[in-house]
């Protein structure tokens, strides 16, 4: 594992061919699910935990090095389908309460390679509330993970009414300051930009959100973009993000605008 991890982006590729043809994938879908049994087994158990705190340091440890494992090499969208079995898992770990920070993050960073494609994209749904909630959190690694899945989810039309469904997190006003991170600053502008895109092709409305999924009806995302007390917010701050410095987020923004006066 630890030789998974230190090896550049480049050299995994070149080498991720061969750990696929020899089963390797497959060898640690299978230890991430037995390490996600033992920790589940280890939550039920506190006072195991309790009399034998060096070992869950170790299984957080060895968790960690999995998912940083399975990012590395997930660059490779060869080696996608191989790691299907991966995504529900990791995502029960993102979604685990009592998961560690690290751990935490690089499951997430490895939900970020597994999305770029839209093939595990049936199994994310579950975690959309909560990476809304990431961004409302404290941690800038997380903040910054959660907007790049949210990115790449959006780029499939059919998960943008979950994703307008959700009840919308604290920050999407505070997202589109001019004086925001940019990186977390052009993830969400492109976010928006794409679901904005979504809705008008595909004439969706308050009445297409999945009654499963939605939150109550003011606080879903949806009216977080298209109320009456938010729509004229979101356009004045995007209207100075159409001349921000960063030409990415510049683009987004402008996309954002036209999207907002076309509804």
């Amino acid at each position: 594992l630890q030789g998974l991890i230190k090896r550049g982006r480049l050299r995994t590729i070149l080498k991720s061919n061969l750990l696929r043809e020899h089963g390797c994938l497959t060898q640690l879908s299978q230890l991430l699910r037995q390490q996600v049994q033992n920790l589940s087994n280890m939550s039920h158990n506190a006072s195991a935990v309790e009399d034998d705190p060096e070992k869950s340091k170790m299984s957080e440890k060895f968790m960690n090095l999995l998912a940083t494992a399975i990012n590395n090499l997930s660059s490779n969208e060869q080696n996608h389908k191989q790691f299907e079995d991966c995504v529900p898992m990791l995502v029960d770990i993102a979604l685990e309460e009592e998961t560690g920070e690290s751990v935490r993050l690089s499951s997430l960073q490895a939900l970020t390679n597994l999305s770029v494609m839209e093939h595990h994209h049936n199994h994310y749904t579950r975690i959309i509330q909560k990476l809304y909630h990431f961004l409302d959190g404290q941690s800038p690694g997380i903040r910054l993970q959660a907007a790049k899945i949210l990115v790449n989810l959006s780029c499939n039309p059919e998960l943008v009414p979950h994703m307008l469904a959700a009840k919308a997190p604290a920050c999407v006003l505070e997202l589109l300051r001019t004086g925001a991170d940019e990186a977390l600053v052009l993830r969400w502008t492109t976010f928006l930009a794409n679901i904005l895109t979504t809705v008008k092709e595909s004439h969706l409305s308050a009445s297409s959100l999945p009654p499963d999924d939605k939150a109550p009806s003011p606080e879903t995302m949806y009216s977080a973009l298209y109320g009456m007390n938010s729509i004229g917010q979101i356009k004045s701050k995007v209207f100075l993000l159409c001349r921000h410095k960063n030409e990415n987020i510049k683009h987004q923004a402008s996309r954002i605008y036209q999207m907002l006066n076309s509804k």
